[in-house]
């Protein structure tokens, strides 16, 4: 259960355990009583409670098993599938202690306990499909807090009637009787029911046709068996049909769910394919040209990055080294990489320097980015026959230097802010020159946060440590050593970030 937080673990061996424990209990109870104790229509009942019970356990545990396969979670499919399971064994032990003086007053406490669950159970379907139709904010949230403060109110009226048994009475000799007030206690249910069912009439184009049928069917199924059962003593099928639709909810939704994933899976795949093509991945990138030597690689965190990389010729002596990290991971970082990477390059392509490149190119992501999603950069533009280069650092990690014959080291200077956070920002550019033998070295985040599975970082330290291993190296090989570091100090922890790297070695 490593996709679950401390806390949510033991949740989960709690509510398992109480299972067991509950359904364990159940077989006690039957023992002790004898079969041959009970009404006919009371085995029937304690028969389909225990069935229900059973299906209720098989479903929580398949519904853990999809959290952790597919990370789809439904906090309050899992809430219905609990109050569903407690309102079986309650119910279960209503009918095994019914008529025995002795356990009297477990019997008061065990049906005060199964009616609670009426409410409850009526309010969390409320919850599910209110989620399932994205009503959490506007109308949705207030009907939700007044739904919560009504309940509040029905599970302390329920708490009353142990005292003065308007819904329900356990006489001296332990029998159970309906009171003349018992179809109010059904109040509060049908009105939740009915607000949900004008959610789901209301909003039904938000949903698929399968969606509202279950919906639909989780409400008329117990609402039909409640009806019949009212004035018919000795049969509540309530909690066996509901588990059981619950049972069909589960199957169908997984099974939508899998079709779901796995279109989603192909457009991810397509979507890293269109990326894997718009970076440049032929090397050497330029063989007709002895002046310098050029490595770069992007390892994404997941299918599709965040981070890019890129180089071209301005002209015949100036060429452009970009390498850039867009906040967020997924599609939109995908996509506003993407944009991002085609402006750069046409601006500068235009003529522009990388300060004016940057400050146009700023303005125009600012326009309709509603997601607020940003872009650190680091721009390089070096004439290739004397060395001399001018670069940007737009809030991006400082560059790393090696001269001839020396060690890697990090070039600080002050940063100008990251792109596409304010309109007409400055980006202030610094002058650099490579001589014959420097490398340049520059890189994502993802490498000095590179995280192990004790929350430790790579660090600037390690990365400078792997650099220098073989400082003489080809770009190729120093891309090599940085990643064959990573990947022993992480030691299999799972990568959290895009892992992107470029090394420019001039001859």
């Amino acid at each position: 259960m490593n996709f679950l937080s401390k806390k949510r673990k033991i949740q989960v061996i709690i509510a398992l355990s109480a299972y067991c424990i509950l359904f364990m209990l159940s077989i006690v109870f039957i023992f002790l009583k004898g079969l041959d104790n009970l009404r006919p229509q009371y085995i029937l009942n304690i028969g389909v409670d225990m069935a229900g019970m059973a299906v209720g356990t098989v479903l929580y545990i398949c519904c853990l098993i999809d959290v952790q396969r597919t990370g789809v979670r439904s906090l309050y499919f899992f809430y219905l599938i609990n109050v569903s399971f407690v309102g079986l064994f309650t119910d279960l032990v209503a009918w095994i202690v019914d008529e025995v003086p002795a356990l009297r007053i477990v019997n008061l406490i065990d049906n005060t306990l199964y009616y609670m669950t009426m409410p409850a159970a009526a309010f969390f379907f409320w919850l599910y499909a209110r989620d399932v139709l994205g009503l959490k904010e506007g109308y949705g949230k207030l009907i939700t807090k007044v739904m919560k403060y009504c309940l509040y109110a029905s599970l302390f009226l329920c708490f009353l009637n142990m005292f003065l048994g308007f819904y329900f009475k356990v006489d001296e000799s332990g029998v159970y009787s309906r009171e003349d007030y018992y179809p109010l206690f059904m109040l509060y249910a049908f009105i939740a029911t009915g607000v949900t069912v004008f959610a789901i009439i209301k909003f039904r184009k938000r949903l698929h046709f399968y969606q509202i049928f279950l919906l639909l069917l989780y409400i008329i199924m117990p609402f039909v068996v409640s009806i019949f059962t009212m004035y018919s003593y000795g049969l509540s099928f309530n909690y066996g049909v509901i588990m059981l639709v619950l049972l069909l909810m589960y199957c169908v939704i997984n099974i939508s769910q899998g079709r779901d994933k796995v279109i989603a899976d192909r457009d991810l795949a397509t979507a890293s394919t269109i990326q894997e093509a718009v970076l440049p991945h032929i090397f050497p990138p330029f063989p007709e040209r002895n002046e310098f030597e050029l490595f770069a690689s992007m390892d994404a965190a997941k299918e599709v990055g965040g981070d890019f990389y890129d180089f071209f010729f301005i002209d015949d002596d100036h060429l452009a080294l970009v390498i850039a990290d867009v906040s967020g991971k997924g599609v939109p970082a995908s996509l506003f990489m993407m944009v991002s990477k085609i402006l750069i390059k046409s601006h500068l392509l235009a003529g522009e320097s990388p300060g004016e490149a940057l400050e146009n190119v700023n303005n125009i992501l600012l326009e309709g980015n509603t997601m607020n999603m940003f872009v650190t950069v680091w721009i390089g533009v070096i004439e290739i026959s004397t060395g001399k280069g001018i670069a940007v650092n737009a809030g991006h990690e400082h560059p790393v230097i090696r001269r001839a014959g020396g060690k890697f080291e990090i070039v600080k200077y002050r940063h100008s802010p990251a792109v596409s956070i304010m309109e007409d920002v400055p980006f202030k550019e610094h002058e650099f020159e490579l001589n014959s033998g420097d490398t340049l070295f520059v890189y994502t985040d993802g490498v000095p946060e590179a995280t192990d599975s004790a929350d430790q970082l790579f660090g600037s330290d390690r990365m400078l440590e792997s650099l220098n291993k073989d400082p003489d190296a080809s770009p190729e090989n120093i891309l090599l050593n940085v990643r064959a570091g990573i990947d022993t100090f992480v030691a299999g922890a799972e990568q959290f970030d895009d892992i992107t790297m470029l090394c420019f070695k001039k001859m």
